[in-house]
């Protein structure tokens, strides 16, 4: 019997206190449109000034501030593209919802000016491979011991591999003379390691 009426008492408690609370608050809602079309502005964003909070409006256009204490606020809207609204003594109510409709102009967004410059690239139409010329100079100041790590170094080689392809694929010259092999007639890595 005492359970049940300590049980009633902290229910009845437990709603005075939410009752209580909704009473010394109040609310503000509307709508945010387009001043030229009336259509909605969906994602605008409502700041209630100095408590800096605020909302975004939904896909039709309307938005809830709730739990606002009562007084006098400043309401600021903002959506890209247009010019934010500031709105001045906002009176909120105790247990009151504050109706407030916004209509937004459209704006240019400038920014500075951006010049982008292309260069087009020089392409051999008939060529079909790649081609790369490295001097002695070149060769004298890299960190190399040997011909075939100057060829490791290239774009696209790797272990002697160039673009997935075998070694004994391409075509080596030194000085405009090809590198080969003297049996098989294919030029090789390890025939570049004797002539460095």
């Amino acid at each position: 019997m005492i359970l049940r009426i300590i049980s009633k008492t902290a229910i009845g408690i437990f709603f005075c206190v939410h009752i209580i609370n909704a009473q010394t608050t109040g609310k503000i809602s509307g709508r945010i449109l387009n001043n030229d079309n009336n259509a909605p502005l969906p994602g605008a964003n409502i700041i209630l000034l100095p408590d800096y909070t605020g909302n975004s409006a939904d896909e039709d256009g309307y938005f809830n501030l709730i739990n606002v204490s009562p007084g006098e606020y400043t309401v600021k809207v903002m959506v890209i593209g247009y010019e934010t609204v500031i709105i001045e003594n906002v009176v909120v109510s105790v247990n009151r919802t504050t109706s407030l409709d916004v209509k937004m102009n459209q704006t240019m967004i400038e920014g500075k000016e951006v010049v982008i410059y292309a260069t087009k690239l020089s392409r051999k139409r008939d060529q079909t491979g790649t081609v790369k010329n490295i001097s002695s100079d070149e060769i004298e100041i890299l960190p190399v011991e040997n011909l075939s790590a100057v060829v490791n170094m290239q774009a696209g080689v790797v272990a002697g591999h160039f673009r997935g392809g075998r070694s004994d694929e391409v075509s080596y010259l030194i000085d405009g003379v090809p590198v080969n092999d003297a049996f098989g007639g294919v030029a090789t890595v390890s025939n570049l390691e004797g002539e460095s």
